[in-house]
């Protein structure tokens, strides 16, 4: 075999290596839309049965759980934490549990599904802004324009709730904040888990934020869970099993996979999920907003991704 036609092979061998990563990560990245599109739903239930505060306790005490049920399969990690990685970790664990899911749960209480939603994904817009602060990742113009088509689809979505009767101002900021506490520990976490991997993080940002949950809990969290139904409890442990364990574990090893900008524009598809969901479970109205948004969140997800596989 003659130099020039094992370098064809070998580069073509790369190629297909690279398409599969692709597809491995998108087929993923499905996944876990699937899983917390449904979360918005399975919140909705429970947290007309528990109180945010409460709702959030249950939740991460079953994923914490979870957590030191897979950490013995782990073994030991192959980098040795460093000291001087737990401020960061500190911040990424405080903003992936206390301060995101206390202020989606409270913020869920005043506002509407669809003011909430488009607040919410005000969280990819940070994390372009923090990458390019933080990480200084290159952000394409093509990018960039998937990033304001996906915007503009939100809007649409979020029209009928807009013109209704205005939340809570309050409610507005809370959810505001949860979109800044997924900003901040997405962008945070990837020099992280690039260094220790993807699941060791999520478990230590888990347990971690757990922690921090603690001086919040009250006699009210034994006697709501007490009395809690049947389907609260389908919702909740969808919450902290499937969304939590599995979900950031997923999200994690997206996150150490390609850049953080790229990923957030394809959690778009989150939205769509929702809506799909809503209308499946809750019986939610899916009107021409609906129909009109979802397409245009869909053509910003292919140009983002068509982006992504060009690079």
């Amino acid at each position: 075999m003659s130099s020039e036609t094992a370098n064809e092979v070998e580069t073509e061998s790369r190629y297909s290596a690279d398409i599969l990563r692709h597809l491995r990560s998108y087929s993923l990245l499905t996944v876990l839309s699937i899983i917390w599109g449904v979360a918005f739903v399975a919140i909705r239930v429970a947290d007309s049965l528990l109180s945010p505060v409460n709702l959030a306790l249950l939740r991460w005490f079953i994923a914490g759980a979870g957590y030191l049920t897979i950490l013995p399969f782990l073994g030991k990690t192959k980098v040795k934490f460093d000291s001087k990685d737990l401020p960061r970790l500190l911040v990424i664990s405080f903003a992936n549990v206390p301060l995101y899911h206390l202020s989606l749960n409270f913020g869920e209480t005043s506002v509407s599904a669809g003011l909430a939603g488009l607040l919410v994904s005000l969280g990819p817009v940070l994390i372009v802004l923090l990458s390019r602060i933080s990480l200084k990742e290159k952000i394409g113009k093509k990018l960039v324009l998937a990033l304001v088509i996906a915007t503009v689809g939100v809007v649409v979505l979020s029209i009928p709730d807009l013109t209704g009767p205005a939340g809570s101002v309050v409610g507005i900021l809370e959810v505001v904040i949860t979109a800044l506490a997924y900003a901040l520990f997405a962008v945070l976490s990837k020099p992280l888990v690039s260094k220790y991997g993807a699941l060791p993080i999520a478990i230590r940002a888990g347990t971690l934020g757990t922690m921090m949950l603690l001086p919040l809990l009250s006699l009210s969290f034994f006697t709501q869970v007490s009395r809690l139904s049947f389907n609260g409890w389908i919702s909740v442990l969808y919450l902290s099993i499937l969304s939590t364990v599995i979900g950031y574990s997923m999200f994690y090893t997206l996150v150490s996979r390609g850049t953080v900008s790229r990923l957030s524009i394809q959690l778009y598809l989150i939205p769509i999920i929702s809506v799909i969901s809503g209308f499946l479970i809750l019986g939610e109205q899916i009107t021409l907003y609906t129909f009109v948004g979802g397409a245009i969140l869909l053509v910003a997800i292919a140009l983002a991704t068509r982006t992504q596989a060009k690079k």
